[in-house]
C-alpha cells in the first residue's frame, strides 16, 4: 500500500471540503455550540491507493498538523504505521500535531497506541454552575503591574510550551510566544477586550494574576497564576469563580481555557470545578528513515 498526494483542483477540492467538514463538525459536538467553517483551508490531501485513508495535513516548519484523518483501518497500531509511511513518502519530519475531541474514541486511542503527549487540554464551564467567588478581591493592573506581569509570564509561557511538547526548542518557544503575544496585545494593556488584574485576599495582600479575555460568545481565561506562597490555600479556586462572575457580567455564558499537558494538577483543578474538557492536542514525534 502507498500514498498518493491528491493535486488534481476538483478532486483535491471534493475531499478537502470532506475533510474540514468532519472536522469541524466534531469540533462543534464537543463544544457544543455552531462553529464556523471555512470555505477553503491550507494543506495537502494524501490518499492511499486502495482508498482505505485519507489524510488532510497541513505540513509546516519542523512540524505536520494532522487536521483530518478518515480510515476503515480501525487498528490504531496499524494506522501510526500508514502515517509514518505518509510522512516519510512526503518526507516530512519533526513532530505530528493532532486533536482528540470528546466523544472521538478513536483518535484517542490513536493517541494512546502512538505513546502521544499531551500538548494541552481546552475545557469549558458554563457560568451560571459557578459558585459565586469568596475571600478574594480582582484589582485592575496598571501600567507597572502590566509591564511585571509580561516579564514573568512570557518566560513561563514559553517554558510551558517547550515542556509540553508544542515547540522542539526553547528558543522557538520563546520566537512562539513573542509573535502571539504581539498579536493578542498589539495595545498592550489597553488592549479592547483583555482584564488584567492582580488577585489581592481579603486582608489586601496580594495572591496572584488573572487574565481574561472577553470574546462575542465566551470568556477565556489566557492566564491564572497564584503567587509561589499563596499557593494551597484554596485562592486559585476562587479566583476561577471570580473570573466566571466576570463573563457573567459582560453578558457571556461560557468560559474557556487551555491547560498545558505538563499541568496535570491544573487540570484536575478545573474538572472538579465543573469545566469539562473539549478538546486535547497531542505530539509525536515523526521517525527518522
Amino acid at each position: 500500500m502507498s500514498w498518493v498526494e491528491i493535486t488534481a483542483p476538483r478532486q483535491r477540492g471534493e475531499l478537502l471540503a470532506a475533510a474540514i467538514g468532519r472536522a469541524y463538525r466534531a469540533k462543534a459536538a464537543a463544544e457544543r455550540q455552531d462553529v464556523a467553517v471555512p470555505e477553503s483551508a491550507a494543506g495537502e490531501i494524501w490518499c492511499t491507493d486502495d482508498g482505505s485513508a485519507a489524510v488532510w495535513a497541513i505540513p509546516r516548519e519542523d512540524e505536520v498538523v494532522l487536521a483530518d484523518l478518515h480510515t476503515t483501518e480501525q487498528d490504531p497500531a496499524a494506522v501510526w504505521m500508514l502515517l509514518d509511511d505518509l510522512a516519510t513518502e512526503a518526507g516530512w519530519t519533526g513532530i505530528w500535531h493532532f486533536s482528540s475531541f470528546s466523544g472521538d474514541a478513536f483518535m484517542t486511542a490513536l493517541a494512546e497506541s502512538a505513546d502521544a503527549r499531551r500538548v494541552a487540554t481546552k475545557m469549558r464551564v458554563e457560568v451560571a454552575e459557578v459558585p459565586a467567588p469568596a475571600g478574594i478581591r480582582l484589582h485592575p493592573m496598571d501600567d507597572a503591574d502590566y509591564a511585571a506581569f509580561r516579564d514573568a509570564s512570557d518566560e513561563e509561557y514559553a517554558q510551558e510550551r517547550f515542556e509540553s511538547g508544542a515547540d522542539p526548542t526553547i528558543e522557538a518557544a520563546r520566537r512562539t510566544t513573542a509573535e502571539q503575544m504581539l498579536e493578542l496585545l498589539p495595545e498592550g494593556l489597553q488592549t479592547p477586550g483583555n482584564r488584567f488584574w492582580t488577585v489581592r485576599d481579603d486582608d489586601d495582600r496580594r495572591a496572584g494574576i488573572l487574565w481574561l479575555h472577553l470574546r462575542e460568545n465566551l470568556g477565556f481565561i489566557y492566564d491564572i497564576a497564584m503567587d509561589e506562597d499563596r499557593r494551597g490555600q484554596g485562592l486559585g479556586t476562587q479566583t476561577l469563580r471570580a473570573a466566571a462572575e466576570e463573563t457573567a457580567r459582560a453578558g457571556l455564558d461560557v468560559l474557556a481555557l487551555n491547560v498545558f499537558g505538563s499541568n496535570p494538577g491544573a487540570r484536575r483543578l478545573y474538572e472538579r470545578e465543573g469545566y469539562r474538557i473539549t478538546e486535547s492536542l497531542w505530539s509525536v514525534p515523526i521517525p527518522r528513515r
